[in-house]
């Protein structure tokens, strides 16, 4: 394995972890709860292809701003390295 491929895993697994995390707040179980009401309202009030096509939308949606999460996470990362290294603190 490639320090890049071992930097990867390791910033997987940060955000893995930091996932978790989130999963056990207040806040993720309030929202948890706001989308399944969503989720029912929108079952009564569209019709199936409707509902095909909120889904469609949805997932990507969540995909986007997955992807965005994840680059942003890491170019902080990357880019909290690099200072360090240019403050001295890392070798």
């Amino acid at each position: 394995m490639t320090n890049y491929e071992e930097y990867d895993l390791f910033l997987d697994e940060l955000l893995s972890r930091a996932v978790m995390k989130f999963k056990s707040t207040e806040e993720y179980r309030l929202l948890s709860e706001k989308l399944e009401r969503m989720d029912r309202d929108c079952e009564t009030m569209l019709t199936k292809d409707q509902q095909d096509f909120a889904v469609e939308c949805f997932e990507l949606i969540l995909s986007v701003e997955g992807q965005q999460d994840q680059y942003v996470n890491r170019k902080g990362l990357r880019d909290c390295v690099c200072l360090l290294k240019s403050l001295g603190v890392l070798a």
